[in-house]
């Protein structure tokens, strides 16, 4: 194990190698840029030490030459406070707040010297000088050709592409985006002394493509920190190709993780992401990701991860798939592929606590279609579990499904609507994979439906419906059992038929209004909405219900006969506090209700076993009262037992826009109470900590907890993250408790050593 630990040790040694050794790896690093550094020649420009030989006075004007060339179409513009114009060798001496502009390139000056025939120059004092990508320098002289976009300044300072601040004793421009620099600074970060930088002794600048340079030294507030012999720095606005910066972890389960990967940009509408990772206790971890939008209704992409794990001898993998796309005649597909091992990927790799707790993995297919009232849609879904210890599949191959929306009969202004499905579902009933038992079941199901809604008063509205269901039911079984093999098959039909029966009664509605004294003040209206509702389905048949195999809400429909009520609250605010403001916003929503079942009321009384026809009391509270408070909560009560049944409550508040905290509750039968929480902290200077905890209450359990430290800077030229995760890992038969950390540096403009990017882990925001 020793001499493992040697060899894992120096693999990740000779991984970080290069950055210790002066290579900067960019966000991409393209393979067309492995050229060597050349120093570059320089271009042709007008004899630095020309004078005019005669000279004439003129009054403060402006004067501006058109270029002789048939070539070009672009004017050289010159204005100034005094001009020296030789019509004959198409010279111009300008001085005072001279400026020369050719298309979008501009150069003004204290002084210029200007051929307007060949653009070729010389410009001195308060030298500025305005390139395309919103490259600008300041110089105190400058040698140019505008027309042939070159130029050479002196003592610059300035901004390469928008993106970079450059300083450097001479810097070169060759072409329209191709640079060269010496004895030159580039950070991206502002302020006199730049919190990083990077001093060249020569720089080959190619805006959005790249610059190399040689003799640097990486300085952190003016103070040296590492030689960098020969270097790289991306200058990009577009993808392309090349390694991204390694992403580095530690973990007391998987030791030291480094991610190695390699961006693809296969084309315009398409690119990849090839990557290995070195997890020092488990091995490598290879890693594939394509993605592709060859049109604005046509997207996705396809992701691959696979792991022979040292660690559990287990063999995990896990892929994932999505694809949309708009096909003809108005239809949309949406697909998606999720696919992993029995030895659960997402529980033992995923930081997100989405992934990691989830049950099963979820493949489907879906191709729909709306019209105004009315809808086709088909789906296709496969689950299968993730459990180590279940073989449990189900399956929709496939579910076909045409609704109509209420649309007006035109007699005695009925409504009609209907649902129609045929769905064919598969069961694998023994979760063993020594045997299977599988079940498949063909279900038709057919609901239309008329209502007739009664106006009785502009405030009262009572709407019967009346509908009808008639359900088809076809299975077979296939039970194959242990070697020696034997299946059994069975196979039986049936069919369900009942009608449905909804009144409701909506109203009278009330509302108050209340103004404020302030004119320009918010204003709030409370309504209080009550409606009563009656449903009844008579009983159907008890040997046809125990055939049916509850799946969804058609499968569960039972014979009803309950009379409910639903007492709504609402709180409306019009207006923020300015005078012209219009705007209704619903800040709270109280809805209580409560149903009472009939039958029960009206059934036997049985020794012990006492009636009780009201359900529990649900009380459901939305409320968002400001931009910095928001409380949701919701409960039932049951009037017999005196207890909470269940009880949710979800709130957060901010404070002062640098505290935050929201807590999340959820209990139930008191078989359940789960905490989650997120204290969040603004601090000044660019400082955030986020910590959150997912605590069992019943088993007095802490599983999971995050903190997270986050810094960037004001001027956003370089920040960093560190997050430490302490939670439990169940795979199968392994199980143990893991500490993770993970560190992010990123540096606007070179590249991010990022750990953490994308992961939310459990922290929640507002």
């Amino acid at each position: 194990m020793k001499i493992k630990s040697i060899i894992h040790k120096t693999i990740l040694l000779a991984f970080l190698l290069p950055l210790s050794t002066g290579l900067f790896l960019p966000d991409s690093w393209a393979q067309q840029d492995t050229i060597p550094y050349q120093e570059p020649s320089g271009p042709d420009i007008l004899d630095p030490d020309l004078e005019l030989k005669s000279e004439s006075s003129q009054k403060k004007t402006a004067s501006s030459g058109k270029t002789s060339s048939a070539e070009e179409n672009e004017p050289v513009n010159l204005t100034a406070d005094r001009l020296l114009h030789l019509v004959e060798k198409n010279l111009v001496k300008a001085e005072g707040n001279v400026v020369v502009t050719y298309g979008v390139r501009t150069i003004s000056a204290d002084e210029i010297i200007v051929n307007t025939e060949t653009g070729k120059g010389q410009a001195k004092g308060n030298v500025i000088m305005t390139a395309e990508q919103g490259t600008k320098f300041q110089a105190d002289k400058a040698q140019f050709n505008i027309k042939a976009e070159k130029g050479r300044l002196f003592n610059v300072t300035g901004k390469l592409a928008d993106l970079y601040y450059i300083t450097g004793e001479e810097v070169t421009k060759l072409s329209e985006n191709h640079y060269t620099a010496q004895d030159a600074t580039l950070t991206t970060c502002t302020g006199e002394i730049p919190d990083w930088q990077i001093d060249v002794a020569d720089a080959d600048i190619i805006l959005d493509d790249r610059a190399w340079f040689a003799g640097g030294v990486f300085r952190i507030k003016n103070i040296p920190i590492m030689y960098i012999p020969v270097g790289y720095i991306p200058i990009l606005t577009k993808r392309k190709s090349g390694f991204l910066v390694p992403k580095v972890s530690t973990s007391n389960v998987d030791g030291e993780t480094v991610a190695m990967t390699y961006f693809w940009a296969i084309n315009q509408w398409a690119d990849a992401t090839l990557g290995a990772d070195y997890v020092e206790k488990r091995g490598i971890r290879s890693r594939s990701e394509f993605r592709y939008a060859p049109s604005k209704t046509t997207s996705g992409q396809v992701n691959f991860v696979f792991l022979d794990d040292d660690l559990t001898q287990s063999t995990f993998w896990k892929l994932d798939a999505v694809h949309r796309q708009h096909l003809p005649l108005g239809f949309k597909l949406n697909a998606k592929i999720d696919q992993t091992s029995k030895a659960n990927f997402n529980k033992t790799f995923q930081n997100q606590t989405a992934l990691r707790t989830r049950r099963s993995s979820d493949s489907y297919a879906s191709l729909f279609r709306k019209w105004d009232n009315h809808s086709f849609d088909v789906l296709t879904r496969f689950r299968e579990s993730e459990q180590f210890t279940l073989d449990e599949t189900f399956g929709i191959l496939p579910t076909v499904t045409y609704k109509t929306q209420p649309v007006d009969t035109g007699f005695l202004s009925t409504y009609f609507d209907q649902e129609a499905s045929y769905t064919n579902f598969l069961f694998d009933l023994d979760t063993s994979s020594s045997s299977d038992i599988i079940e498949t079941t063909q279900r038709f199901d057919f609901h239309p439906s008329l209502a007739f809604p009664i106006d009785i008063a502009p405030w009262l509205q009572l709407t019967p419906r009346v509908g009808f269901r008639e359900t088809f039911y076809n299975k077979d079984l296939q039970v194959s059992l242990p070697p020696p093999p034997i299946t059994v098959t069975e196979k039986g039909s049936f069919s369900r038929e009942m009608m449905d029966v909804n009144v409701s009664l909506e109203g009278p509605k009330f509302n108050r209004i209340f103004l404020s004294d302030d004119p320009d003040g918010a204003s709030y209206k409370h309504v209080i909405e009550p409606r009563i509702q009656y449903n009844y389905i008579p009983d159907m048949d008890r040997n046809d219900r125990a055939k049916i195999r509850v799946v969804d809400a058609i499968d569960a429909v039972e014979d009803v006969n309950q009379l409910s009520y639903f007492l709504v609250q609402r709180l409306l605010r019009k207006g923020d506090g300015g005078s012209k403001s219009t705007e209704v916003m619903q800040i709270a929503r109280l809805e209580i209700s409560q149903r009472y079942d009939l039958d029960e009321a009206r059934g036997q009384v049985i020794p012990g076993n006492p009636r009780r026809p009201f359900s529990p009391i649900r009380f459901d509270l939305d409320s968002k009262l400001s931009d910095n408070f928001f409380l949701n909560t919701d409960f039932t009560y049951n009037i017999y037992s005196d207890v909470l049944e269940t009880w949710n409550i979800d709130t957060g508040i901010k404070l002062n826009q640098w505290l935050m905290l929201i807590f999340e509750r959820r209990e139930k039968n008191n078989q359940l109470a789960s905490i989650l929480g997120t204290l969040d902290i603004t601090l000044p200077k660019g400082w955030n900590a986020k910590y959150s905890i997912r605590y069992d209450e019943l088993t007095n359990t802490l599983l999971e907890h995050n903190a997270r430290l986050t810094y960037n800077d004001k001027c956003m030229c370089w920040g960093f993250t560190l997050d430490y995760i302490d939670r439990n890992i169940f795979t199968g038969t392994f199980k143990t408790s893991e500490t993770r950390f993970l560190f992010s540096i990123s540096l606007k403009g070179l590249g991010n050593f990022d750990g953490s990017r994308g992961s939310s882990f459990i922290h929640r925001s507002f």
